[in-house]
């Protein structure tokens, strides 16, 4: 890793969004910079062909300095470590290209360390839809994410990309890993690895931006998908050879996926969202199961990531 020159490096890997990454970009130019301050901006495209270029070097200008690359592997974890590797801040700031950047962002966070000792932030990404396809699908049953009090310490497996800002020293030795590049979750897994390191992460909830949700995702069909991701990656993260642990996990998750699949008529009679929340939790337990049994699984296939 190069030696730290600038006081921060905002990293942001994309693929084929370039309605999103022009909008995340425009963002981060109306972000407020204290004086004095050094920024930069890294654009890591996971398209081979470069797709991204041409969004990024219309914004060049306005956001300076602003440096693009081109990981040609397939793989966000790929992506996401290329950025790391290429940054010259002495503090890494993850952004997605769904997202944009209140204009407080960095500040936030900012005066955030200034009041916590601490390694790393991470702050609120809420939810917008594009557009309305599932209209009893609401933002704040299904689509929020728990948020905690500024200067709360994060638990294990809360941690992830979508809005952090991290000590760069932190990555030395350690990075995204590509094995979870396909089904999601590497950032967890980097986080939940530097947690255990002895790092301490901290929420803070002024440092907030916005997550625009595409069509597709306002589906039943998607949270379930990410649901059971969501049960999959946890235990490949806590994957053991211990044959007892691994009786335990298995007996606990189809006992829980009977439960829940028993309950499921009585659930129906309290309306489709309350439905619709126990059969997520059943995903997850599915997830779970799948990962077990050493099957395979994959959110994110060759055309996305």
């Amino acid at each position: 890793m190069e030696t730290a020159s600038l006081d921060v490096s905002i990293c942001i890997a994309t693929f084929r969004r370039p309605i999103g990454l022009a909008r995340l970009l425009d963002s981060l130019v109306r972000i407020k910079v204290p004086a004095g301050l050094e920024v930069e901006v890294l654009v890591v495209d996971n398209d081979v062909h470069g797709s991204a270029s041409t969004v990024a070097e219309a914004r060049s200008d306005a956001l300076h300095p602003l440096r693009y690359f081109v990981e040609p592997r397939q793989n966000i974890a790929h992506a996401r470590n290329l950025a790391v590797e290429s940054a010259r801040g002495r503090w890494l700031m993850f952004i997605d290209d769904d997202e944009v950047a209140d204009e407080n962002w960095l500040l936030a966070y900012l005066e955030m360390f200034d009041r916590y000792e601490c390694d790393g932030g991470f702050g609120p990404v809420i939810s917008r839809l594009e557009e309305v396809v599932t209209p009893w699908l609401d933002i704040p049953t299904f689509y929020s994410s728990h948020r905690h009090i500024t200067g709360t310490v994060l638990r294990k497996g809360e941690p992830r990309t979508g809005n952090a800002m991290i000590r760069r020293t932190l990555f030395e030795g350690r990075r995204f890993d590509p094995a979870y590049g396909r089904t999601g979750g590497s950032d967890a897994q980097l986080f939940s690895a530097m947690g255990a390191a002895g790092a301490r992460f901290v929420w803070c909830d002024e440092a907030q931006i916005i997550e625009y949700l595409p069509p597709d995702r306002h589906r039943v069909g998607w949270l379930a998908k990410r649901s059971f991701r969501g049960g999959f990656v946890h235990t490949q993260m806590k994957r053991t050879p211990d044959l007892g642990d691994f009786a335990a996990r298995t007996a606990r998750a189809t006992f829980l996926l009977c439960t829940f699949t028993l309950l499921s008529p009585l659930v129906a009679m309290r309306g489709r969202r309350a439905l619709l929340r126990l059969g997520l939790r059943a995903c997850v337990q599915a997830g779970h199961l799948w990962s077990l049994f050493g099957r395979s699984f994959e959110e994110y296939g060759p055309a996305s990531t």
